[in-house]
């Protein structure tokens, strides 16, 4: 028999060797048992975490003449022909190579046609947000009333993309990446099954590579074994991984934070000599960033999967830098890492923002990297008297609800949120949310009515209201009431506004937005 790669041999066969994807199991089993089967279901998420497999048990389960409780028996006749892809009343269809309005058109056709020995006559259609518009249009009334036999499963890694008409008629679930603890534990018994030496470390390795992805860390898996010949060890994962060059990485962003510019001048020469890839460099110095600031927040490494040798560097380095330094040297390497997306002259914008982190204290004038400098201390004040700040203003409770809603779609969609904000909230209560508009305010009511921004204020809502179904926004004539945005302005007085173009006007602080290309998104001032 020819050799199984390992993420084929383990794929999943019953509910119970799903990955992580509890919620989802736990439904698909009760939806079995209790007989309370849907038409058509969504499997949505991220590669390589279980969605078709799910499906393909799921329909197993459905069609299988001697189950197991809820579990498929993987041995009759109807579960093998779904296993091997060869029944002919389970179809799996690709969406991206059938994606057009023919191939729709035949699928209505088979639908009529009653399964040739099973319960159920299911299709399964992967990536389906690859269908086109007419696609979509051609599915609407089958997937709206199948006949009773008919049971369709979509799975997609892009679910924005798929209508809101076809949403509307699935269930849906949403399969999540798989934590590196699991994935961990889950490759070492595939690997103690089939008797394959390994390192700790360099599983650790694999699973951070892997993003949460159970069959791109078994592929990687596969790749290490064939190359080392059956076993799974440091130096050849990160040979095979790309990092076999990442001790001089790591030396550089070390002397780096010790300041050690000797040292950096010849690191600077080699990583040049070797033709080092300067975008995987200043992306490995972010990477190091964050994992600097979550061992100095949380203080944890056993959570963060880290190698033995990554311990020891990060430990050693932690007692040199605080959240400050590690906040100026994130933001001095987004801008190296877009410039050189956008320039040729790669080594000398490199070079120069590794001058940059050497002399941090000249682009950015504070007294201290520390908690203890002026601005630092201030941005303190003003986060410890935010409560003091709203109970100011005087907003009603609900122009405050209102607000924080507004402010958190802001987040990601700042121009959905400054036209909400010129709207109101009239009422929150049976599953609705309830927004009005002023007569004058037409030009705000429309953009927020436009069919995507609507849909994205109607997500948000059901995720930030409890028990928010549906959205109503009304457009009020004779209406006086003004927006949140309005009251915020009116309840400045001048000596807030002329202090905050004080603020706005500082040499340092147009110095940072210099520096950094920012720009000032709010201010609040410490009122104590």
């Amino acid at each position: 028999m020819s050799y199984l790669a390992l993420a084929r041999k383990y794929r999943p066969q019953t509910f119970d060797e799903i990955v992580y994807q509890g919620y989802v199991v736990k439904t698909l089993k009760n939806a079995i048992e209790l007989n309370r089967i849907s038409h058509a279901y969504l499997f949505t998420g991220p590669r390589g975490i279980g969605k078709t497999s799910t499906a393909r048990i799921f329909a197993k389960a459905l069609n299988c003449l001697n189950p197991e409780g809820v579990n498929p028996c993987n041995n009759c006749e109807n579960c093998v022909e779904i296993t091997n892809g060869t029944s002919l009343d389970v179809y799996e269809i690709d969406g991206a190579s059938n994606r057009g309005i023919d191939e729709i058109r035949q699928l209505r056709e088979s639908v009529k046609f009653l399964p040739t020995k099973s319960k159920y006559k299911i299709y399964i259609i992967d990536e389906v947000h690859m269908l086109t518009e007419a696609a979509f249009n051609a599915l609407l009334k089958t997937l709206e009333e199948p006949p009773p036999y008919v049971i369709f499963i979509f799975a997609t890694t892009d679910a924005h993309r798929i209508p809101a008409t076809i949403l509307s008629r699935c269930q849906r679930f949403n399969f999540s990446k798989i934590p590196d603890n699991f994935l961990l534990e889950h490759i070492k018994q595939i690997l103690n099954n089939e008797n394959i030496e390994y390192e700790d470390d360099a599983l650790n390795l694999i699973v951070r590579n892997s993003d949460g992805c159970v069959r791109d860390c078994l592929s990687l898996l596969d790749q290490i074994v064939s190359y080392t010949g059956g076993k799974v060890f440091l130096s050849d994962t990160k040979y095979l991984l790309g990092l076999s060059e990442d001790n001089i990485i790591n030396e550089l962003f070390e002397k780096i934070i010790l300041k050690d510019k000797a040292s950096v001048k010849r690191l600077l020469n080699d990583i040049d000599l070797k033709g080092l890839d300067y975008k995987y460099i200043t992306e490995k110095f972010l990477s190091y960033t964050k994992t600097l600031l979550l061992l100095i927040n949380f203080g944890d490494s056993e959570t963060l999967i880290l190698t033995d040798e990554e311990k020891s560097f990060f430990n050693k380095i932690k007692e040199s830098v605080n959240e400050s330094i590690l906040y100026a040297f994130h933001q001095v390497l987004l801008k190296i890492l877009s410039d050189l997306k956008f320039y040729s002259f790669e080594k000398d914008i490199f070079e120069i923002g590794v001058f940059k982190l050497l002399n941090l204290e000249k682009i950015i004038p504070l007294n201290k990297f520390g908690s203890n400098d002026k601005l630092g201390s201030s941005h303190n004040s003003i986060k410890e008297d935010s409560s003091k700040n709203k109970a100011i203003t005087r907003l009603t409770d609900k122009d405050e609800l209102w607000k924080n809603f507004i402010d958190k779609i802001g987040e990601k969609r700042p121009n959905i949120a400054s036209n909400l904000g010129y709207g109101y909230l009239i009422d929150v209560s049976n599953n609705q949310l309830i927004i009005g508009f002023s007569q004058e305010k037409v030009f705000h009511y429309n953009i927020i009515m436009k069919s995507t921004n609507f849909e994205y204020v109607k997500k948000a809502a059901e995720h930030f209201f409890d028990g928010v179904k549906d959205v109503v926004v009304k457009l009020e004539n004779g209406s006086k009431k003004k927006g949140v945005i309005e009251k915020v302005a009116e309840l400045e007085t001048f000596k807030e506004k002329m202090a905050k173009k004080e603020l706005q006007e500082n040499s340092a602080v147009k110095l940072i937005q210099s520096e950094f290309e920012a720009k000032i998104i709010d201010i609040e001032l410490d009122k104590s």
